[in-house]
């Protein structure tokens, strides 16, 4: 039995489940493992995409992306609750008028889709859709707001109207986990428990500063309105002048907890704020980004383009393009404290996995070496962290080597430090400088024609163990599943 935390994008990562659920399962068969013999796995995502669907109900509806959250969860769902998992990962027509036509089908719940969910079910699922559909409707006075449902994806909007109803988001996804019967070991959390949208940017070593998820990890139609030079590098790292949302943010320095917010006064006092670790619904921002503001509905899905020049960093943004720092949810903390082994899962480095990384709390967290509470003393198991290294380079990442993704991820460890309340006690303001070692424990890569470079006698020579993983039977750059789960049980074991 094995407690991981997996911290990964969406899409990338699902084809790879079923190998972390038999590590947490142990070395039976899960058929016949018990519940409490099993191990926890936690899924960590990122909550800041901005681009296709989820644009939508982030310009009408306000909040932070779903998209992935609902991706893992739909891939979750089993065989039993097989009717929910095709409503919620139900995409709805690219013509706008027939998307209109399917979506007020699902509301009245007449569509066929309906026609595989338990009545009990339905009622439940139609009561938030209702919710939701409801809230785009109030938007529509104002018909700047009104919502373009082409491409919709109704577990994004059954989501929405969840967090929008219960006013957490983190509850919204314990609703559908419960409803649709996951498993009661596996947790899909986000990385941050929030009302609010978050964005991030990106700082090319070229000076140029992109904005945006979706702008950075698949190519605008018009590649140039998304590229700001760095005329803004005085608003973006000018850390005095950063405001704060009613999320934990980090500002001048300090944490806030329940700041100051841009769009109205708290309503809770501090104390109630960490309790919660949530926040309230607010309204529409005075001022929002012009990168930000433009729609990411339609975009160019071949993340095969480069961009200009390299990644030098990820950084979180307010609405005015100001660096912030926000701190990691509490619930993610303690899974990456409790973990015996952490995951890097394939996918997108820069847009999945380091928006993950680098929040405040992340990289004290994984460092940290859990005790046993009767005993008082450090577990002699020692965490193991795991980098899962894509098969081929993606739009984010071409060029880099494998050494150059390890040090990406210890830059952004290091980077979720920078205002660690260890540091602080000591009265340290400079930079952590942890090495990799202290990150990176292991990586697994392609055995055989892989694009990107593994130079073994250096990585090994900083600490890091390199294992390489049969590809899958005629590819070039998947991994050979049941030789990725050997050599993942091989390390746990350790």
């Amino acid at each position: 039995m094995v407690n991981i935390a997996v911290v990964s994008g969406g899409t990338a990562a699902n084809s790879i489940l079923d190998v972390f659920q038999k590590l947490a399962d142990g070395e039976t068969e899960a058929a016949h493992t018990t519940p409490e013999k099993k191990g926890k796995i936690w899924y960590i995502l990122p909550i800041s995409d901005n681009g296709g669907s989820t644009s939508e109900i982030i310009r009408v509806l306000g909040g932070c992306s779903v998209g992935d959250l609902r991706s893992r969860i739909t891939r979750l769902i089993p065989q039993e609750s097989s009717g929910l998992r095709d409503l919620l990962s139900h995409r709805l027509s690219k013509d706008p008028i027939e998307a209109k036509a399917e979506w007020e089908q699902i509301v009245e719940g007449s569509h066929p889709l309906w026609l595989n969910v338990d009545p009990p079910c339905k009622q439940i699922m139609r009561s938030f859709l209702i919710h939701v559909h409801t809230e785009v409707l109030k938007r529509s006075r104002n018909s700047t707001k009104n919502f373009r449902l082409e491409l919709a994806s109704v577990g994004n909007l059954f989501l929405t109207g969840a967090r929008l109803f219960c006013g957490s988001l983190d509850s919204s996804i314990e609703l559908v986990l419960r409803i649709t019967r996951v498993p009661s070991n596996v947790q899909v959390l986000p990385c941050i428990n929030t009302n609010f949208t978050y964005h991030i940017s990106a700082l090319l070593k070229d000076g140029t500063i992109i904005t945006g998820q979706s702008q950075i990890s698949h190519p605008s139609f018009d590649e140039k309105s998304n590229i700001d030079k760095s005329t803004m590098g005085a608003a973006l790292f000018n850390n005095g002048s950063t405001m704060s949302f009613n999320d934990d943010v980090v500002l001048h320095g300090t944490r806030r907890t329940n700041s100051i917010s841009l769009y109205r006064p708290p309503t809770t006092t501090s104390e109630e704020s960490d309790l919660s670790d949530e926040d309230d619904e607010f309204e529409t921002p005075s001022y929002i980004h012009p990168e930000l503001k433009k729609s990411q509905l339609h975009f160019n899905k071949d993340d095969s383009i480069p961009l200009q020049a390299p990644v030098e960093r990820i950084f979180y943004i307010s609405p005015y393009g100001e660096e912030i720092y926000p701190v990691a949810y509490a619930r993610v903390l303690n899974c990456l404290r409790e973990a015996d082994t952490i995951i890097y899962s394939i996918g997108s480095l820069m847009t999945s996995i380091i928006p993950v990384l680098i929040l405040q709390g992340a990289g004290d967290a994984i460092l940290h070496c859990s005790t046993d509470k009767k005993k008082k003393k450090k577990k002699k198991k020692k965490k193991k962290k795991v980098l899962l290294l894509n098969g081929s380079w993606d739009r984010e990442t071409s060029g880099m080597t494998a050494l150059d993704c390890m040090n990406a991820i210890r830059g952004a460890l290091n980077y979720s430090m920078m205002f660690s309340p260890e540091r602080k006690k000591h009265g340290s303001d400079e930079a952590s400088d942890y090495p990799l070692s202290s990150f990176v424990t292991h990586i697994l890569y392609l055995a055989s024609g892989s694009e990107i470079p593994v130079d073994v006698r250096a990585i090994e020579s900083m600490g890091v163990k390199c294992i390489p993983v049969m590809n899958a039977l005629g590819s070039s750059n998947r991994y050979d599943l049941t030789d990725m789960y050997e050599a993942l049980a091989e390390i746990t074991r350790e």
